[in-house]
C-alpha cells in the first residue's frame, strides 16, 4: 500500500477507499458537498485526482446556511471560484437556517444539518448525480462518538458516523485524519477558507474538539481519538448483528403495522430479553417518526414496564405519538385520527424523484440503482421497500384506495382484494384511505408500508433496484 505521508500515496488509498463504499461504474455522476473548508477541498481534489481511473463525472455544490453574513458571502464566492479553476459544475443556494430552526424547534446545528443533507438530495435529484460525498474525517468520528457518549446514547449512537447512509450518501474521508487532509492540500499548493464558527466555544462540539478531547488526550490516552474511532467500528458492526436477529424477531411480535400504528403481541415482547425489547420499542418510533433522538431511556423503560405490569397503559412519547395497550396487544402510534375522512388523492410518481402527500403528511421517494451481490437487503424494512423496475408497467401513481382495488401480495399464489388485505392485516378502518398505494399501468406495486406485489419482487434476474421510501 502506498504511504499516507505524499500526495499520491494519500489519492491511492482515497480511491480504494471510494471504491469500497459502492459499485462505482464509469460514467457516474458524484456531487461534493463542497464547504470551502480543508476537509471538504480536500474531498473535491481527491475525487478530481481518481475521477479519470474511476471513470466519474465530478460536481460540486455549496449551501449558504445565512449565519455568517459577509463571511458566508466570502465562502460562497470562494468555493465558485475553486469550483471553476478546477473544471468542475458549481451549484449553490442559500437558506435561512435561523427561521428554519425558529419553525421547526431545532437547535441552529441541528437546522444547518437538515437544511444541508435537503439542500444535496435536492440537487443530487435536479443534476440527475448517482452519489453524494460529504467530507467527514476520522477526527469528526472521534467527537461524535464523544459527543454521543456524553449525551447518554446508546449502542447506535456510539457507533458513531455511519460510512454509507441512505445508500447515496458515502463518506471516503472516514479513514483520514484532518492533519493528513491539510499535508496534502499544503503539498498541492491548494488553499481553503476556515470557518470562524468552528472556534466558537458555545457550541458544544467546539467545546469536545478544543477542549476536552485534547485535555482527554493528555490526562489519559494519548491515543484517544483512535480509540473513540475503533470503538465506532465495533459498534456498527455489532449493530449490523443485531438488525439480524431483529427481522427475525419482529416477525415474531410485530403482528400488524400500518402507515399510523404498529401492533405487537404485549406477552411475547414481555418475555424477550430486556435489550431486545428496548430496540423493538425504539424500532416502532423509529419506523413511525424517522428518528428517535427525542426518545429517552426513561420513555422506553416506561413503555416496558407497563407492559410488564399487566395494567392499562397510555403513555405519551414523542412527537404525537402514544403508546397503548388495546386487549393483549402494545400499539404504538398516532393519537386516534379524527375530524373528515382522508380525500381521495393521487400523484405522478417520477422515477427517480420524489412526491409530498400533502393529504396524510408523507414523502415517498424513488430511487434507481444497480443490482449487486453485496446490495444489503437486511437495512430495508416496512417504510423502504425494494422492487423490480422490470415487472412494471409505467406510468407511476401513488394513491389511496379505489373501489375494486385488488393485487396479488408477495408470497400469494393468487389475487387478493385489497379490502380483504387490510381486514387480514389488521389495519384499523379510519387508516385504510391513509395508507399510499404505489400503482403501475397493470395495477397495485406497493402497499405503502405493507407488502409489495408478488410481480416486482427481487429475483436471481435481477439486474436494477427499485428503492421506495416513505418518510414522515
Amino acid at each position: 500500500m502506498k504511504s499516507r505521508k505524499n500526495p499520491s500515496g494519500l489519492e491511492s488509498l482515497f480511491e480504494q477507499a471510494l471504491s469500497a463504499l459502492a459499485p462505482l461504474r464509469p460514467g457516474q455522476k458524484v456531487l461534493v458537498g463542497f464547504s470551502g473548508g480543508a476537509d471538504s477541498t480536500a474531498l473535491l481534489h481527491l475525487s478530481l485526482a481518481v475521477k479519470d481511473k474511476l471513470g466519474l463525472v465530478v460536481a460540486a455544490a455549496h449551501l449558504d446556511h445565512g449565519l455568517r453574513d459577509r463571511e458566508a458571502q466570502r465562502d460562497r464566492i470562494a468555493t465558485g471560484k475553486a469550483a471553476k479553476e478546477a473544471g468542475v459544475r458549481f451549484y449553490w443556494d442559500k437558506v435561512d437556517c435561523p427561521a428554519l430552526a425558529r419553525r421547526e424547534g431545532l437547535s441552529p446545528e441541528e437546522a444547518a444539518r437538515e437544511a444541508r443533507y435537503d439542500f444535496l438530495k435536492r440537487m443530487r435529484e435536479q443534476i440527475g448525480a448517482d452519489y453524494i460525498l460529504t467530507g467527514h474525517t476520522a477526527d469528526d468520528q472521534a467527537e461524535a462518538v464523544l459527543l454521543n457518549l456524553l449525551r447518554g446514547a446508546g449502542p447506535r449512537g456510539l457507533s458513531g458516523i455511519p460510512p454509507v447512509r441512505e445508500g447515496y450518501i458515502l463518506r471516503p474521508l472516514l479513514p483520514f485524519w484532518r492533519e493528513e487532509l491539510t499535508a496534502y492540500l499544503t503539498a498541492r499548493g491548494l488553499t481553503w477558507v476556515e470557518d470562524s464558527s468552528n472556534q466558537d466555544r458555545r457550541l458544544t462540539r467546539n467545546r469536545v474538539r478544543h477542549e476536552l478531547l485534547p485535555r482527554l488526550a493528555q490526562d489519559y490516552n494519548p491515543a484517544l481519538k483512535s480509540a473513540l474511532v475503533r470503538t465506532a467500528a465495533l459498534l456498527r458492526d455489532e449493530e449490523g448483528f443485531w438488525a439480524k436477529i431483529m427481522a427475525e424477531t419482529k416477525r415474531q411480535v410485530v403482528w400488524s403495522r400500518s402507515i399510523d400504528e404498529i401492533r405487537m403481541k404485549a406477552s411475547v415482547l414481555k418475555a424477550l430479553d430486556r435489550a431486545l425489547a428496548r430496540r423493538l420499542v425504539r424500532e416502532a418510533v423509529r419506523t413511525l417518526q424517522g428518528q428517535t433522538q427525542s426518545l429517552t431511556f426513561d420513555h422506553v423503560e416506561n413503555v416496558l414496564d407497563g407492559i410488564a405490569g399487566g395494567g392499562p397503559l397510555g403513555l405519551d412519547l414523542p412527537g404525537t405519538l402514544k403508546a397503548r395497550r388495546e386487549g393483549g396487544d402494545l400499539v404504538v402510534g398516532l393519537a386516534p385520527a379524527s375530524g373528515p375522512a382522508v380525500p381521495d388523492y393521487e400523484y405522478p410518481l417520477p422515477l427517480p424523484g420524489s412526491v409530498h402527500l400533502a393529504e396524510i403528511g408523507f414523502n415517498i421517494t424513488t430511487e434507481l440503482v444497480d443490482w449487486s451481490p453485496d446490495f444489503d437487503l437486511t437495512g430495508l424494512g416496512p417504510d423502504r421497500e425494494a422492487m423490480d423496475p422490470a415487472g412494471l408497467i409505467p406510468p407511476l401513481t401513488v394513491r389511496n384506495r379505489r373501489p375494486g382495488d385488488r393485487f396479488r401480495p408477495l408470497g400469494m399464489t393468487g389475487t387478493k382484494k385489497l379490502h380483504d388485505f387490510f381486514i387480514d392485516a389488521k389495519v384499523p378502518a379510519r387508516q385504510r384511505s391513509r395508507t399510499p398505494l404505489v400503482v403501475d399501468g397493470q395495477g397495485l406495486v406497493w402497499v405503502g408500508g405493507l407488502r409489495l406485489a408478488d410481480r416486482v419482487k427481487i429475483t436471481t434476474k435481477t439486474r436494477r433496484i427499485l428503492l421506495l421510501s416513505l418518510d414522515r
